[in-house]
Formats: structure tokens, C-alpha cells, sequence
């Protein structure tokens, strides 16, 4: 039974649906129950038993994305939407009088942090705050983590549903998202996935299942054939990696596995390596290393090594041609400052151990610094941390009137919310109140800009994180250098 598609049921019913069919269930099954307090019976029908055998599924991708918190349970309900399973943890420490979560809001409306720390361990408080403050407009409602709409998809549940049929998988959804990204041939991402799921019929594996006597390596005959020994640490597959234009080469019994190695060659990226073009000529490698051993299985017989390598690095230049983009020059761009009248304000955050530190710039249009504001975040989730220092703009550009605002960042993601596309369940509660906050302006425009178009604002925030600045800070104390707009300080 594909339970995805159950879950999709499920979480109908726990979003409170109003189509015939979820009435029908509610009415017979749930009796005003929450779904994920139901159980079955006996007497259920099969397709029912299995909607709530999705519950499982269902849990570790819905969570309560707070509002006003009147209809949520502290303890019962899953509330904490960046922890890991939803539910907070507790500090052991009993406070009476606390059943809800509107009992750990402040009167307007804002995280009451004493509570919070008087209640949970040092995890849960970060992950709360790391959300924002709830919006306090309407009910409660349920998303789904698993997609950054916030929108249930069987896509997702499926994905779930796999990874708990296959628990020792180590390998991250995410990196099979790049592998079939990845600018190589079609046939090459097939095989690789072949390598990196063990689906490859080699010597070792298949003795194990079916008891074959023969399990040295085809190529060298000096150790048994696995997927390890095959594509890294066969004398011939270690020649063809060293001869690469970049020198990598798999160090010999390391105990690397494959996606070790393809983790390895990915991360070369902050090195300043195109890793685009190193994962297409290691793709050709490893179907060149491929085709050999099939040589020397089927046909007895294999080419030099000399041959594999002029064949590499052929099919590297006919390939690179037509999967690589053509290099283009860096455009080169800079700050630019705004109109007559209107005030840019650049944010930027900077991250550091458990906390962070957002900062809001302001200059008018003879680039001159009117205010900087800084905000000590007590999270380390960069996304969020961009959208607390947009929310710190506009709030402190509403406290001083200012009529006509540009607000600018370095996170498309962020400025995308704002400007209404694409929303994002992970930051809603920092975009909803930038919104309400722009109505209180004549003009308020949201621009996404390069990293190198906001040294200044980078810059200040590195230097109040360092100094442990928060609030409106005097321009005095800060070092002219640092608002620089065309290097990193």
C-alpha cells in the first residue's frame, strides 16, 4: 500500500478540509477527535485503517505554525516548527498554569522569553525564537515542513515513506537532488546512481547473495570486488584519477565510501574549483573504469592505460562543449544610492556559534549614513536571520517616519516573500509584519541585490557581532573603513 497517498487523506482531515468525502469521515470515524488522536478498530474499514496508519508519515512533516497559540497544547500538539520532531522539550521545571501556548505570549503578542527558558531546554527556546514572533491574525493552522510552500504533496510523503523502508541509507535528499541536477549526461547520472546505491552486479556483493566463488577484482585480481575498490582504489582507477587536470586522487585504504568521494569532490566548490566541470570529467572516469572491467570480464581483454586516459580526456572536451555554459566576464556592479527623498536601507546578518547579529544600514541619496540599527538574534538559521534584519529595517524606518523606503538584501529568498512569491511557511512570521509595517509609508520598494553590491552593510554586521553592539548604534563609534562599499573589511 503506497501510504503517500493515504497521507493525502490524512492530512485533509487534520487541515479540516470541507469536501463531502472528509465530512463523511469525520462524521463516522473521527466523532470530533483530532486525527492524530484516533486509533483504529476492528470494525474500521480497510481503506480508514490505512488513512490512519499515515499518521506516521504525517508526523514527521506536519507541524502547527503558531498564530495566536489559543487552540494549541504545549505539550500535546507538534508547535515547534524548526525542531526535529516538533514536539518541545522540556527542562523539568513545573510551572502551573501553563496549558496552552497563548500562555507563553506577552500582551502584545510577542515570545515571552522568560517563560520560554523557565520551561524548555536551550534547544527548544532557539528554535522557537528562530521562527519569529506568531503573527496573532486568525487560527492556528497546520503546514507541511517538507515543502517550502507549506503545502501538502505526495511527493514528499512519499520520499518519508522510502527513507523509513531503507533506515541505514546515510545519503541526504539533498544530494541526490544535486547528483540529477548535475551537468553531466543522462546515462552518467544513471550510473551513478547505480554506483551509489550498490545496484552495480560486482564480484563481492553478488557472492554474499548467491555464494560465486570469484571475487577478486577483475582488472588488478588484488582484493575483492566492491564498489570502493572498483571505481577508487583499484591501481587502475587510482592512475586515471591522478591524471585528472585537477590532482585529485582517493587516498588509499582510507575506508572512504563513494559518496565520500563525490561529497569530496563537490565541496572543492569553497576551494574555488568549478566543480561543474570536475564532477563531468569524474562521471567520464567512472564510466570509463566501467566500460574497462567489462573489457577485461566479457571480452578477456583490456586497452592501456594510456588509451582510457586520451579517451577521458576526448570525452571531456566533447562533452564539456555541450553541457558547460560558455564562460562569461563577471559583471561588475556597486552600491548606487537612491532618489531624492527616499532612504536605502541595506541588511545583512552574520552568523556565528549559536547566535547571530542582524543590521540594517540606512543612506540617503548622497550616500551619507543617516542610522544603523543591530539586533542580537539567539538562532543560528541564516534565512531566518535575513528576514529578521529586513523586519529590523522596516521597523525601525516606520519608528523615525521615514515616507519613501528601498530596502535592500543579499537573500533572493527573503526579498521573493516579500514581494509575494514563492512563500515560504519557514519565514512567514518575519514577511507578514514587513508587509503590514510597508502600509505605513508613502513608498516602500524590496530590492534583491549581489553580495558585492552590500560590502556595507556585511561589514557592519561582522563588526557588531564582534563587538556585541545591539540597538541604535552611534555612527561615531564605528570605524569609517567599515562602510566601505566595494571590499570585504
Amino acid at each position: 500500500m503506497n501510504q503517500a497517498l493515504m497521507a493525502k487523506w490524512g492530512w485533509a482531515l487534520l487541515t479540516e478540509e470541507q469536501s463531502l468525502c472528509c465530512n463523511v469521515l469525520r462524521s463516522k470515524y473521527l466523532k470530533g477527535k483530532q486525527f492524530f488522536d484516533c486509533e483504529v478498530k476492528s470494525s474500521d474499514s480497510w481503506f480508514w485503517r490505512n488513512v490512519v496508519r499515515s499518521k506516521e508519515i504525517l508526523r514527521k512533516g506536519a507541524c502547527k505554525l503558531i498564530s495566536d497559540g489559543r487552540e494549541t497544547s504545549i505539550w500535546d500538539d507538534p508547535w515547534v516548527i524548526h525542531g526535529t520532531d516538533f514536539y518541545p522539550k522540556s527542562n523539568y521545571r513545573q510551572q502551573r498554569g501553563l496549558e496552552k501556548v497563548s500562555d507563553l505570549l506577552l500582551p502584545d503578542g510577542n515570545w515571552d522569553t522568560l517563560k520560554l527558558r523557565n520551561l524548555f531546554d536551550q534547544e527548544t527556546v532557539s528554535n522557537i525564537l528562530r521562527g519569529g514572533n506568531p503573527s496573532g491574525q486568525g487560527r492556528d493552522r497546520w503546514v507541511w515542513t517538507k515543502e517550502s510552500n507549506g503545502l501538502f504533496s505526495t511527493k514528499s510523503a512519499y520520499l518519508i515513506q522510502a527513507l523509513a523502508r531503507a533506515p541505514l541509507c546515510n545519503i541526504a535528499p539533498a544530494l541526490w537532488n544535486k547528483l540529477w541536477n548535475s551537468k553531466i549526461l543522462e546515462r552518467h547520472k544513471v550510473h551513478w546512481w547505480s554506483i551509489l546505491s550498490n545496484a552495480l552486479p560486482l564480484r563481492a556483493p553478488l557472492a554474499k547473495r548467491m555464494g560465486f566463488e570469484e571475487v577478486s577484482c577483475p582488472i588488478c585480481g588484488e582484493a575483492e570486488e566492491t564498489t570502493e575498490h572498483l571505481f577508487l582504489y583499484c591501481d587502475f582507477a587510482f592512475h586515471l584519477w591522478r591524471s585528472s587536470p585537477w590532482g585529485v586522487m582517493p587516498v588509499p585504504d582510507s575506508g572512504a565510501r563513494m559518496w565520500d568521494w563525490v561529497t569530496f569532490l563537490w565541496n572543492l566548490k569553497s576551494r574555488g574549483v568549478d566543480t561543474d566541470k570536475l564532477f563531468l570529467y569524474a562521471s567520464i572516469v567512472v564510466d570509463t573504469i566501467w566500460r574497462a572491467r567489462n573489457d577485461k570480464v566479457h571480452n578477456k581483454s583490456m586497452g592501456n592505460i594510456k588509451h582510457y586516459i586520451d579517451s577521458i580526456s576526448s570525452c571531456y572536451t566533447d562533452y564539456g562543449s555541450c553541457l558547460l555554459p560558455l564562460h562569461k566576464p563577471i559583471e561588475t556592479c556597486a552600491w548606487s544610492s537612491p532618489p531624492e527623498d527616499w532612504v536605502k536601507i541595506n541588511c545583512d546578518v552574520k552568523v556565528g556559534g549559536e547566535t547571530m547579529c542582524a543590521v540594517a544600514i540606512a543612506r540617503d541619496h548622497n550616500g551619507s549614513v543617516l542610522w544603523v540599527a543591530a539586533k542580537r538574534l539567539h538562532f543560528s538559521d541564516p534565512l531566518a536571520g535575513e528576514a529578521a534584519a529586513c523586519l529590523l529595517a522596516m521597523e525601525t524606518a516606520v519608528s523615525l517616519h521615514h515616507p519613501f523606503v528601498l530596502v535592500e538584501s543579499d537573500s533572493a529568498i527573503v526579498i521573493k516573500n516579500l514581494k509575494g512569491d514563492n512563500p515560504t511557511w519557514g519565514i512567514e512570521n518575519y514577511v507578514r509584519p514587513c508587509k503590514l509595517l510597508s502600509t505605513f509609508m508613502t513608498n516602500c520598494n524590496f530590492s534583491s541585490i549581489a553580495r558585492n553590491c552590500n560590502f556595507a552593510a556585511h561589514n557592519v554586521a561582522k563588526w557588531a557581532f564582534a563587538n556585541n553592539v545591539t540597538g541604535m548604534v552611534d555612527i561615531s563609534t564605528i570605524p569609517v573603513n567599515i562602510f566601505c562599499n566595494d571590499h570585504e573589511v
